[in-house]
């Protein structure tokens, strides 16, 4: 049968260290900082797509107050609510769109820094005495 090997070695009861998510995207920026241009404009895009879906709800809300329109007031009865649902609609878009350019835009970032782990990891295991791999 074989073993299995641990790397890291057991920590002593009560004092095992606590690997949060800071220390994962610490151990994972060195891999994303070769492409901080990228990562940058897809955090804006992230944060744009944020922006948009938080005035969705906005513009509804004008959208349903424009419904209230006072008698004899015809221009504002079509051009307001028109208009407001496109901008609706532009926002709904936006959303979108912003959310699907972060994802084009990260994407090689994710498999360059995935396909360097890989390998250091598989070039590790290479390196590895056979012993290791038959125990």
């Amino acid at each position: 049968m074989r073993r299995t090997t641990v790397l890291d070695p057991p920590a002593a009861p009560g004092t095992s260290p606590v690997r949060g998510d800071w220390h994962t995207i610490g151990r994972l920026l060195p891999y994303l900082w070769a492409y901080r241009w990228r990562v940058g404009l897809a955090l804006t895009c992230l944060v744009a797509a944020k922006f948009a879906n938080v005035g969705v709800p906005l513009v509804l809300k004008r959208i349903v107050d424009a419904l209230d329109v006072k008698p004899g007031d015809a221009r504002a009865a079509l051009v307001v609510p028109v208009a407001l649902l496109v901008a609706y609609g532009l926002l709904r878009v936006g959303v979108t769109l912003f959310t699907e350019l972060r994802e084009v835009i990260f994407a090689r970032v994710t498999h360059d820094a995935s396909r360097t782990i890989t390998l250091q990891v598989f070039r590790h295991l290479f390196s590895l005495s056979l012993r290791f791999h038959l125990d």
